[in-house]
């Protein structure tokens, strides 16, 4: 049977298989914001020893996640963090919106859980790639391991997008929606199964919250971010992957001292089975 995937394919009421499993924890943090946590126990046969820390990209879904974090749980005792700019997160009125105070989430998250930094693994992906980045580049964290998948240097969005940011209020966002699913299918998506996936992310924003961060970051560029990271980072090119460009992963690696990249070609590929697989047998070597 052919499936057809759509706005409404990954729709709000859907509710991803590893959300039913996984046990919901709202961290405090030090500026008294509260973080979203999922957390699941490894019950598997080949359980590891290491924690992985999940850290998706800008306004992510579990739902996009699915695959990967229910094959991903058979080995390992994961922690999926929700960054602060998605609806999941309860911020404080004088919470700031920089890339340190998102970067610091990082820190402070693991350490409230008692992870211990010497087996734990950082796997973060896009926009949450470059929060680890910061977080690693200014010795805030240091996993046995971090894998960043298409990391970025910059937020993509069309180029209007980024002045009328700081003009158009919110509550315009939803009329606003239809421009950016044209843009994401049209010039961002491998395939339908990401386009969709994408949807569902315009779909569930908090137009307030991603004003408030995106005004901070929609000129900024990152490279910086990755220079002087001393610790030890895999990073996951997607070379068939139009939203993050081989040409940007590899100056990202270029810049990482101690780094080692690996193309695993497709989005769907690093969202799925496929690559729990591939991180388990990866660390299996150490």
């Amino acid at each position: 049977m052919t499936v057809e995937y759509n706005e409404s394919t990954f729709s709000s009421k859907m509710i991803a298989e590893y959300e039913k499993i996984a046990e919901e924890k709202m961290i405090t943090v030090s500026d008294n914001s509260q973080i979203l946590v999922l957390h699941t126990k490894a019950q598997g046969k080949d359980k590891s020893k290491f924690k992985l820390v999940v850290i998706p990209g800008w306004g992510s879904i579990v739902l996009g996640w699915d695959e990967f974090l229910m094959k991903a749980k058979d080995y390992f005792d994961i922690y999926y963090l929700e960054t602060r700019e998605k609806k999941s997160s309860k911020l404080a009125k004088k919470s700031k919106c920089t890339l340190d105070r998102m970067s610091s989430d990082l820190k402070e998250v693991p350490e409230i859980l008692k992870l211990n930094p010497k087996e734990t693994v950082f796997f973060s992906s896009s926009f949450g790639a470059v929060l680890n980045a910061d977080a690693l580049n200014k010795k805030k964290v240091d996993p046995f391991l971090t894998i960043l998948v298409g990391p970025m240097s910059k937020i993509d969005m069309p180029f209007p997008f980024r002045y009328l940011l700081y003009i158009v209020p919110s509550f315009l966002y939803h009329p606003f929606a239809p421009i950016g699913r044209f843009w994401v299918k049209k010039y961002k998506s491998e395939d339908e199964v990401q386009a969709a996936k994408y949807y569902r992310v315009m779909e569930e924003a908090d137009p307030k919250k991603w004003k408030k961060f995106l005004t901070r970051f929609a000129f900024k560029k990152f490279w910086d971010t990755y220079a002087g990271i001393e610790s030890r980072v895999l990073v996951i090119d997607e070379s068939e992957d139009k939203l993050h460009r081989t040409i940007v992963t590899n100056k990202i690696a270029s810049l990482i001292k101690n780094s080692e990249i690996v193309d695993l070609k497709t989005n769907k590929f690093t969202h799925s089975a496929g690559i729990a697989d591939f991180i388990n047998n990866k660390l299996s070597e150490h």
